[in-house]
């Protein structure tokens, strides 16, 4: 057994070489010009801009955000669930339906939930223009996939017994399916529903920086002004948002039992579901296609995309990929590993914070007031994101953790590294890497956001086929990168089965 955990601990650390080549490349890009703005861009932070007239402003896009991530997040958590039931084998089982069907359904929400919503936004902006609404739809589309597969994984633990006990009394469908799924829907809403909205208001503030509106809009408009001081008061603005709302998120409670909640839940359900239906239907009957007005025009539209330039491209995008993961899965218990401290650990668990809280493209765009354009910068930028919520996860679950072997060990005169290797991470390092597989699924489909800045990868190739109207080159660059996802999560499942 220990053995094993050594090999475990040992692959924590081991994708940290990607950090060699990486390095090399971006001290060969480096250029003095920008740090002047780096410096400036630092110093803002402890110096935000505070006037009525920014206050009135940040309430204002704070609302905008609230309000598109809200409900963004209500409706796809509504559809979420409903995917989820429907894709599950119990509700196949209870209504006699061929297993074919939910293999169907979740193959079309696997090629859905591929695309990351900034994918989705761009694309529906180019066709639609820039709409209030966009938001919304951009992150319910893959937020519906990503719910419905966490609802169902749940349902599949169901007991065999209960279904088999409700059967044999020929109880109605419906209220068998009900009975059986209501306590794991609950469930799986308390302890992963409130959590995405967290990251339903963090999406939308990054579709903002692409012009849909709220405190992202605001914070790429300070940034292109070259306006820290303002940036800044954005950005703390936002840190407050989600800080409360984690505060408040903690102290709701759940009753599975209590009957008025129940029914309070089944009529948000269904008013969702109702609303969401009339709205789509109005949004598409009530708005023109600006550039794409009929399918002719995807037919009719010619591709320049040469196959050694498109190979090179998907390419990119996979090394993109490989180099993010290994610096979010290596950074973080080499960082706390090596500055195992008190003081050390407020310092990291601040700067992790810092980049949770500021959004990838605008994280980029900084890098490059120093430093060229790169698959290396790019790698840099999505890593350090990535490793900001991986950082998160290991701090908590080490602050939970038994310390008696760690502190055994430093009570025999073993150094407090290895103590805290040997004695505290070692023992986490297993569901730690479980995790990070399922953290590199995402990295995956946010490798388009930097290409899209960073001119590297199949994200840039999208922005640019967008630009020309060129649909046909759109068309083969989603389906390559939709490819890539889900053979990144294939591969990924497999081996998080193994962790587990």
């Amino acid at each position: 057994m220990n053995k094993l955990k050594l090999n475990y601990t040992s692959l924590s650390f081991l994708p940290i070489l990607v950090c060699i080549p990486l390095g090399y490349q971006l001290i060969n890009n480096i250029h003095l010009g920008g740090f002047k703005l780096f410096q400036e861009f630092l110093i803002s932070a402890f110096n935000p801009k505070i006037d009525n007239e920014i206050i009135i402003t940040v309430i204002n896009r704070l609302n905008e955000t609230i309000l598109i991530g809200f409900f963004s997040w209500l409706v796809s958590i509504s559809f979420g669930a409903i995917f989820g039931i429907i894709s599950s084998n119990i509700f196949c089982k209870i209504f006699n339906i061929p297993n074919f069907f939910s293999r169907v359904i979740r193959f079309f929400l696997t090629i859905i939930r591929s695309i990351h919503e900034v994918v989705w936004g761009i694309l529906l902006m180019q066709i639609y223009g820039i709409n209030f609404s966009i938001g919304i739809i951009a992150i319910c589309i893959p937020y519906i996939a990503v719910n419905s597969k966490v609802f169902a994984e749940q349902l599949e633990t169901i007991d065999y017994k209960s279904f088999e006990s409700i059967n044999q009394i020929n109880a109605p469908k419906f209220s068998s399916l009900l009975t059986l799924i209501w306590n794991p829907i609950i469930n799986t809403f308390k302890n992963f529903g409130i959590y995405r909205l967290e990251c339903s208001i963090r999406s939308t503030v990054i579709l903002g920086l692409f012009g849909i509106g709220g405190i992202g809009t605001s914070i790429f408009l300070s940034f292109q002004a070259l306006n820290f001081r303002e940036l800044w008061t954005y950005l703390w603005s936002l840190a407050i948002l989600i800080i409360l709302s984690g505060i408040i998120f903690k102290k709701i409670k759940f009753n599975t039992t209590n009957k008025i909640l129940s029914i309070f839940f089944i009529a948000v359900f269904f008013i969702t579901i109702l609303f969401s239906f009339s709205y789509f239907l109005y949004f598409i009957f009530n708005n023109n296609f600006e550039n794409f007005n009929s399918v002719s025009s995807l037919l009719k539209s010619s591709s320049d995309l040469g196959l050694f330039d498109f190979l090179k491209l998907i390419l990119e995008t996979i090394i993109l990929s490989l180099l993010s993961t290994g610096i979010a899965i290596s950074l973080p218990p080499l960082v706390i590993g090596i500055f195992n401290n008190n003081s050390s650990k407020i310092f990291i668990k601040i700067f992790a914070f810092l980049l949770r809280l500021i959004p990838t493209p605008l994280i980029l765009l900084t890098l490059l007031t120093f430093n060229n354009p790169s698959l290396s910068l790019a790698a840099l930028t999505l890593g350090l994101h990535n490793a900001g919520i991986t950082s998160k996860l290991l701090f908590t679950n080490l602050d939970n953790q038994d310390k008696r072997n760690y502190i055994a060990m430093k009570s025999l005169g073993i150094s407090k590294k290895t103590s805290w290797l040997l004695g505290l991470f070692s023992q986490q390092a297993k569901s730690y890497l479980a995790y990070c597989t399922y953290r590199s699924d995402i990295i995956i489909r946010e490798t388009a956001i930097v290409g899209v800045i960073g001119s590297v990868g199949l994200g840039w190739q999208l922005q640019e086929s967008l630009s020309s109207f060129a649909w046909q080159e759109v068309t083969i660059v989603l389906i390559a990168y939709s490819s890539i996802a889900i053979v990144g999560e294939l591969i990924n499942g497999k081996i998080k089965n193994s962790l587990t």
